[in-house]
């Protein structure tokens, strides 16, 4: 997945004065941005239910490529009846690369949360995705020399000691690796989130979403026909939901980041862990140990201080104004 969080939110209509000193948000504006996000995330949890169910019949490739393909054909219509202008501001050398390198991630992402939902538990898979707020900042610091201050290092310790407690690294991690395959699907999700924030500058939330599909189509192709088994209809019902909830989980995120800043709201994102962990015992009849229930709230607790204090993100690719 593609956990997909502040991803789709178009920064190009802010000004500089406006990212440097975000304007005040009517308290009707934040309790509707949240609800939008706390929607959008349980989107995005069945859309990972329905991916547990089908691996059932098919293989995670072969799900996520048709996946795609439904999404896409929902959308190209939309770009059609748009004349093409969305795909026209992608064609661009300079931010090409960027889009491959979101999709070679975002798809990453997406296959390895779906593909440890099927082989693990649904909330732990959720749970090791949004390690992704726990992430970014590493990765600042690592990749972009960026410089973090002492509590956001405490956000990200708190986080990781819920990770380990999550993970639990021991002999049997080899034999199931559900939990170490989740894991994976948050620093994929990290990078593809940082690659975003440069995105977000000049291109709109559809040319996005359209490049990511088109990418992600023929990247997954070749692994979807590697693993290709006959589709029945109750799988292939499956996997129609699982597109429209993607489709969902996008277009409510675009709205909610119009209504809020992502520091105000990204904290609903765990909403999504509440909605696996009744998901998986209702359908699953998964019930998490009383160590992992310690370290999902950790995690949940680092990465929403984390979003908290990384309170202007968009930062570490905008140019300073130069001024008047």
């Amino acid at each position: 997945m593609q956990k997909l969080s502040p991803n789709m939110t178009s920064d190009s209509s802010r000004s500089p004065t406006a990212s440097a000193e975000p304007p005040s948000v009517p308290d009707q504006s934040l309790l509707l941005g949240a609800g939008l996000i706390t929607v959008g995330f349980l989107a995005n949890t069945i859309q990972g239910a329905l991916g547990k169910v089908a691996q059932a019949t098919i293989g995670p490739g072969q799900f996520l490529w048709l996946l795609l393909l439904l999404a896409l054909g929902v959308l190209l219509p939309v770009e059609i009846w748009r004349r093409g202008r969305d795909l026209q501001a992608g064609l661009n050398a300079q931010v090409l690369p960027y889009y491959l390198l979101r999709a070679v991630f975002g798809l990453s992402g997406f296959y390895l949360f779906i593909w440890a939902a099927g082989l693990g538990s649904l909330v732990s898979a959720n749970v090791l995705l949004n390690t992704t707020p726990i992430f970014i900042p590493v990765i600042g610091v690592i990749a972009l020399n960026k410089q973090i201050s002492l509590k956001l290092w405490g956000a990200i310790a708190v986080g990781f000691i819920g990770l380990l407690l999550v993970v639990q690294p021991n002999a049997d991690l080899l034999r199931n690796p559900a939990n170490l395959i989740g894991l994976g699907a948050g620093l994929s999700a990290a990078v593809e989130f940082l690659t975003v924030r440069r995105i977000n500058q000049t291109q709109s939330p559809l040319s996005q979403t359209l490049y990511y599909l088109l990418i992600g189509s023929a990247l997954m192709a070749p692994v979807a026909l590697w693993q290709w088994q006959p589709i029945d209809r109750a799988t292939l019902g499956y996997v129609v939901a699982a597109a429209a909830a993607f489709l969902t989980f996008q277009l409510l995120l675009v709205k909610a980041y119009r209504y809020a800043e992502p520091h105000q709201i990204g904290v609903f994102q765990y909403s999504s862990v509440i909605f696996s962990a009744v998901i998986g015992w209702l359908f699953f009849d998964e019930i998490p140990n009383g160590v992992s229930l310690i370290g999902m709230v950790l995690i949940t607790l680092g990465g929403a201080l984390a979003i908290y204090l990384e309170q202007k993100p968009q930062a570490d690719f905008t140019e300073e104004p130069t001024g008047t």
